[in-house]
C-alpha cells in the first residue's frame, strides 16, 4: 500500500534562454598589388544583433519562486518559505501548489489552525482533490478539535519521511501507543501484519476511526486484496462492485475500484 502523505509534488524549474556568440571569421588572400577599380571586395554579411532574452510569464516566475521556497523550507527557514510562497501564488493565484506548501510549512511551524485554513483554501481551489489535501483537512480538524493529540500530524510527517522501513514501522507503532485514535497510522500499519489475521485487526481499526472518504474507499479497496488471499474471490468482487456503485465512493475510489476488478481480479 502506498504511503499515505504526499510530502513532495515533482516541480520543474523553466529556465531563460541563452544566446550563442558568433565565432570570429579569418580570411587570407594573395597580394596581387593595388586593387584596380574593378577589383572591388564583396560586402560582408552583416550579422543580426543577438535576440533578446525572452520575458518569463508569470506562471515560470510563480515556479521558480516556489522552488526558492522549497529550498528555504528544506534549510529550516519556514518564514522565508512563506514569503516565496505567498509571492508565487501572487503570480499565479489559480495554482494549488504554492497554497498546499503554505499549510505545509504551517503544520512543521506548529500552528495547525494556520495550516488548517490554506489546506481548505486549496480545497476550494480544486474541488475535486489535490493531492492529500482532504485527508490532511480531516487530520487536521480532528487534531483541532482535541480528538488527537496536539502535534500528532507533525509526528506523522517525521515518520513519513523515514529512510529505512524499520525506522518508519517504529515510529508508526509509536503514534498508536500516543495517539490511538489516529487512523493514519494504523492505515500505514496494515501492509506490516506479520500475517493475515493482523492486518485484518489493523484494518478493522482504521476503518472502526471512521476515516475520511478517500482513505475509507482505499482501505476496503485493500480489504479486497486480503479476501483474494484468503481464496474469498466472489466476496471480494462483491466489495469492489459496491464500491464502485456506491453514489457516496470518491472519484478515485471509482476508478482505483473498477482498476482492481479489471486487472487484479480474473474475469
Amino acid at each position: 500500500m502506498r504511503r499515505f502523505f504526499v510530502l513532495s509534488i515533482a516541480t520543474t524549474l523553466l529556465g531563460g534562454c541563452s544566446c550563442q556568440g558568433t565565432s570570429g571569421q579569418s580570411s587570407s588572400s594573395i597580394d596581387a598589388g593595388p586593387a584596380s577599380p574593378q577589383q572591388v571586395s564583396p560586402p560582408q554579411a552583416v550579422q543580426p544583433p543577438p535576440a533578446p532574452p525572452r520575458e518569463p510569464t508569470a506562471f515560470e516566475k510563480a515556479t521558480q519562486l516556489h522552488a526558492q521556497g522549497r529550498l528555504s523550507g528544506e534549510s529550516g527557514n519556514f518564514e522565508q518559505a512563506l514569503t516565496f510562497f505567498q509571492q508565487a501564488h501572487e503570480l499565479a493565484p489559480e495554482w494549488p501548489l504554492p497554497v498546499y506548501d503554505t499549510g505545509l510549512t504551517y503544520i512543521l511551524m506548529g500552528d495547525i489552525p494556520k495550516a488548517l485554513g490554506f489546506y481548505e483554501q486549496v480545497d476550494k481551489m480544486a474541488p475535486e482533490g489535490f493531492s492529500d489535501t482532504k485527508r490532511v483537512i480531516e487530520c487536521l480538524r480532528r487534531e483541532k478539535a482535541g480528538r488527537v493529540p496536539k502535534g500528532t500530524f507533525r509526528k506523522f510527517i517525521d515518520a513519513m519521511r523515514s529512510k529505512d522501513q524499520e525506522s518508519f514501522e517504529k515510529k508508526l507503532e509509536e503514534l498508536t501507543r500516543t495517539a490511538p485514535n489516529f487512523y493514519p497510522a494504523w492505515r500505514e500499519l496494515i501492509s506490516y501484519g506479520k500475517d493475515l489475521d493482523e492486518q485484518d485487526r489493523r484494518l478493522a481499526k482504521a476503518l472502526a476511526l471512521k476515516p475520511d472518504a478517500e482513505s475509507k474507499g482505499e482501505l476496503l479497496i485493500y480489504k479486497s486484496t486480503l479476501l483474494r488471499r484468503r481464496g474469498k474471490e466472489e466476496e471480494a468482487r462483491k466489495l469492489l462492485q459496491s464500491l464502485v456503485e456506491d453514489p457516496q465512493s470518491t472519484k478515485n475510489t471509482v476508478i482505483r475500484a473498477k482498476e482492481a476488478l479489471t486487472f487484479t481480479l480474473p474475469p
